[in-house]
């Protein structure tokens, strides 16, 4: 019996020296903590406590240390955060070889045991988006604008009384719908069945991504072989885009540069630029769905952002009218030159990016070997480090009034700068004090895309719909999810077909 005891007590002091000697041996003890307890175990706890209240604890940190490295506890590490601008600028001056945006990309959406291997090794597709969409946006913003009209006549009912609308899903669907007609085109832009796989996408990637978080990273892969919803997604959508990709390998063979009539969107570019036969009609599809998850994410909550704020304050409507009306009557219609005038609306979007926003951090970096940041702060290999955005945007030593929601005040900043300047306060343009997007190198590379997308959504409305808050007539704050920041599902607007001249009197 005595054997018995001395044998438990040894392998309990034998774990607790463990335990003691792996907390005092951790690369990242020196960096301040916020969000809870950096003893191992006790972390892994508190990483799942603040998911509902990730901005304050975030908001701590860069109160408590400003202009320096904090780190807080995520479910499967530990995240750092840096704040300042000469830290900012540290993190998108690095070469790839030392932090790597990519790297920590697919490590925060568990690319590895989530998506195609294909797809992780080469992501030549977002090189497409990059080179080829963009560059076409003159030419496929007919079409969007177009796509837009026909998306809101089917999903906001045009009569006469106020119609009440539950805002996210329905921003989801009208952006799923002018986004995939650039993406896949006509008519597959309006199946009812593929546009449910486009927009579920969003959930399913996020669904997975937790569910493997939670695992330790050995099971992780048995795992995603049980919980992958994004495989099921994928497999689903292979059936829509197989016939639409055979015929179009079949007359791209049939004709090759005598295709007079090749289709002007993402997926032929796609299939333009496929670099290998290992690509599969699986692999293609899937790189079509991760295009729509940034796509419809990011602009559906930043329209429906807008729409509340706007609702919210009709007396932004008039201006922003005078504005719309007067740049497409200048330009002769719907053009990127008219998108590109409407500063107050542009205004708006930046406005809506920096107080709202889509993240609490951005400019995601995987150390790819160790190395010490300027203020000393040790970043050991394979650490994630990001830089704070929301409290970033909240800071009135940045900005003035940097609490108060102001949908003019970059439009006004933009009127009373140098000619040559006047694009630093454009909705795309990131610097180290504007942070959605990103900065540097590897900011968004949709973002230019999903700019036009908003105002081609939100200039159709803003012009033909007067609009309030529907529910209790009070817009329901922001919901906070681990770094995510998402407009309440119970957002509410209702709609009525802009009333006109004399009609607007009674």
């Amino acid at each position: 019996m005595d054997d018995y005891k001395s044998l438990v007590f040894t392998l309990l002091a034998a774990g607790i020296a463990t335990y003691a000697v792996r907390w005092y041996t951790d690369p990242l003890r020196a960096i301040p903590t916020v969000g809870g307890s950096s003893l191992p175990g006790l972390s892994w706890l508190a990483a799942l406590s603040i998911l509902r209240d990730c901005r304050a604890v975030l908001e701590e940190g860069y109160r408590k240390y400003p202009e320096q490295a904090f780190k807080f506890p995520a479910l499967d590490q530990w995240t750092v955060v840096v704040s300042g601008r000469e830290l900012v600028e540290e993190l998108r001056k690095c070469g790839e070889e030392e932090l790597s945006a990519p790297e920590s990309l697919k490590d925060t959406f568990q690319s590895k045991y989530i998506f195609d291997p294909l797809i992780v090794a080469d992501q030549y597709h977002v090189k497409v988006l990059q080179e080829k969409l963009t560059r076409r946006l003159p030419d496929l913003l007919p079409d969007i604008v177009d796509e837009v009209t026909v998306a809101v006549q089917d999903h906001i009912v045009s009569k006469e009384d106020w119609t009440s609308v539950e805002v996210v899903p329905v921003m989801q669907n009208i952006i799923a719908r002018a986004s995939n007609r650039a993406f896949v085109g006509l008519p597959l832009c309006r199946n009812k069945e593929y546009l449910r796989l486009a927009v579920g996408i969003i959930v399913d990637t996020v669904k997975t991504m937790f569910v493997l978080g939670l695992v330790p990273r050995f099971l992780k892969s048995t795992v995603a072989r049980f919980y992958n919803k994004v495989k099921r997604n994928t497999d689903l959508a292979v059936q829509h885009f197989r016939p639409i990709i055979e015929e179009r390998q079949r007359i791209a063979a049939e004709l090759g540069d005598r295709w007079d009539s090749k289709p002007n969107d993402l997926l032929q570019f796609i299939l333009d630029k496929v670099k290998s036969n290992n690509d599969t009609i699986s692999t293609i599809a899937q790189r079509v769905l991760g295009m729509n998850f940034a796509a419809i994410h990011t602009t559906s909550v930043t329209v429906t952002h807008a729409l509340t704020r706007l609702a919210e304050q009709p007396e932004l409507l008039a201006p922003l009218r005078d504005e719309i009306e007067k740049s497409i009557a200048a330009e002769g219609g719907w053009t990127s030159v008219a998108l590109a005038n409407m500063w107050k609306l542009d205004s708006l979007l930046r406005e809506i990016l920096r107080f709202h926003g889509i993240t609490l951090v951005s400019m995601g970096r995987k150390a790819m070997k160790d190395l010490t940041l300027s203020d000393g702060t040790f970043l050991p290999r394979g650490t994630i480090v990001h830089a704070a955005t929301y409290a970033l945007h909240h800071d009135s030593t940045v900005l003035e009034r940097a609490d108060t929601f102001d949908a003019f005040r970059f439009a006004r900043m933009r009127a009373a700068t140098a000619a040559r300047a006047k694009l630093q306060f454009a909705a795309t343009t990131t610097s180290p004090e504007y942070l959605p997007f990103g900065h540097g190198a590897h900011a968004c590379p949709g973002r230019y895309f999903a700019e036009n997308v908003f105002k081609a959504v939100l200039a159709h409305l803003i012009v033909n719909y007067d609009m309030k808050l529907g529910g209790d007539g009070v817009r329901p704050p922001d919901v906070f999810i681990a770094i995510g920041v998402l407009p309440s599902l119970q957002s509410r607007v209702v709609f009525r077909p802009r009333k006109r001249g004399a009609d607007a009197e009674r």
